[in-house]
């Protein structure tokens, strides 16, 4: 009976990190997720229109963007733990703020916040459990994803929850302190935990043998490599598309599908519970060839986007919003893991964070954008231009093959 107490205290320990930084993960997931399916409701309150909510968003993704390259640096300069910790408190503060606001403007200014403060987060989780997990890293990291995307899941049954009895503030009220509570026990795990305190921590031996100058020279050489810059405009596209049906997919059925809102938010919900193929993703990943693996996943984006414009009954609308999720979350634990088996462990932090900052950077212009097109020409046309740019990924993919 001790031998297997201490068996399962031991596997706590090993795995206790992953989860914890997994569940803040289901946080910055949530709170960025829980603003689309309050699009109408927002239309309806401040008399805002698709472009404007869409410039929220976009709003929220580019505070977002904006931190993954300083948090690179800073997680390779303070360690990883550190900048996780600080995100956690700035947007457990930000969706406090939100749920406080009186007009559009002050809750865009808080979704702005929250963008700055859930930013760091993946940034500096990604080389935190590579190093941590090195044996099987796309099976962590398709864990962590997995676990983050049910926080998209959530976030609009828990607005048609909520909202049946309370204001929709509460869902913020909530998001608040959840994440204040899972920020505090990081903390705690990290005071326990030496390994922990100083990973990514440049020490002073280490500061005055790596020069600037030869950190430059190791960026320098990262994005001379071809093969990377095209995956790196993959995985753009990728941010882009996903930005964009994430943004106004409840929208685009209530729209153009005819479904009410709370068949949407369901539909939304069902959208995300297919993140739990990023866990099988991530270890054939481990296991096959990634590109290969990316490729199907890109195919699979471009067909589910084509058949949500042209079905109409409601079961074969589920059934293609399960195929859309495998295809979208499938890829992520696909190109984490790759991206971090070409970039050099000295720069690991720094180099994934300014890759981020260009995949974030453009995938948040993408709700502006496609709200724009919905608002001139339409939803279909909107989608069609997300098909799209799928293409482009997958043509690209082909050249790395």
């Amino acid at each position: 009976m001790e031998k297997r107490l201490s068996a399962v205290v031991d596997t706590a320990r090993v795995y206790n990190v992953v989860v914890i930084v997994s569940l803040l993960w289901f946080m910055v997931q949530f709170l960025r997720f829980v603003f689309p399916p309050l699009f109408e409701t927002f239309q309806e309150t401040y008399g805002v229109s698709n472009t404007e909510t869409g410039m929220l968003f976009t709003a929220l993704m580019i505070g977002y963007a904006c931190m993954q390259f300083p948090a690179g640096v800073l997680g390779d300069r303070i360690g990883e733990p550190r900048v996780i910790i600080g995100g956690a408190v700035v947007f457990s503060g930000a969706a406090a703020l939100v749920a406080t606001g009186q007009s559009f403007l002050l809750i865009l200014a808080g979704a702005v916040l929250i963008g700055l403060g859930t930013g760091p987060h993946k940034t500096v989780a990604i080389p935190l459990l590579s190093k941590r997990y090195k044996e099987r890293t796309g099976l962590a990291l398709g864990f962590m994803d997995t676990v983050g995307q049910f926080g998209g899941m959530l976030a609009p049954l828990a607005v048609v929850a909520l909202m049946s009895f309370f204001v929709w503030q509460n869902v913020f009220v909530l998001g608040a302190v959840v994440s204040l509570v899972l920020g505090w026990l990081f903390y705690v795990t990290v005071r326990r935990d030496s390994e922990l305190r100083t990973s990514g921590v440049i020490t002073d031996e280490e500061s005055s043998t790596d020069s600037n100058e030869s950190i430059f020279k190791t960026f320098r050489t990262v994005f001379r490599n071809r093969r990377l810059l095209i995956f790196v405009a993959v995985a753009m596209a990728f941010t882009f598309s996903w930005n964009a049906l994430s943004a106004f997919f409840p929208l685009f059925l209530t729209s153009e599908k005819g479904v009410s809102s709370g068949v949407a938010s369901i539909l939304y919900s069902i959208l995300f519970i297919a993140s739990i193929s990023q866990t099988a993703t991530g270890d054939i990943s481990d296991r096959r060839d990634s590109i290969s693996v990316a490729f199907a996943l890109f195919a699979l984006m471009f067909v589910a986007i084509l058949s949500l414009i042209i079905v109409d009954s409601l079961l074969t609308l589920v059934a293609i919003t399960v195929l859309a999720g495998i295809g979208f979350h499938g890829f992520r634990p696909v190109r984490d893991s790759y991206l971090m088996d070409v970039i050099p462990e000295n720069v690991g932090g720094s180099a994934f964070g300014m890759i981020r900052t260009g995949m974030t950077g453009v995938g948040a212009l993408s709700p502006a954008i496609v709200g724009y097109i919905s608002d001139d020409a339409g939803f279909v046309a909107a989608f069609l231009s997300i098909a799209g740019i799928i293409l482009i990924g997958a043509v690209l993919l082909v050249f790395l093959r």
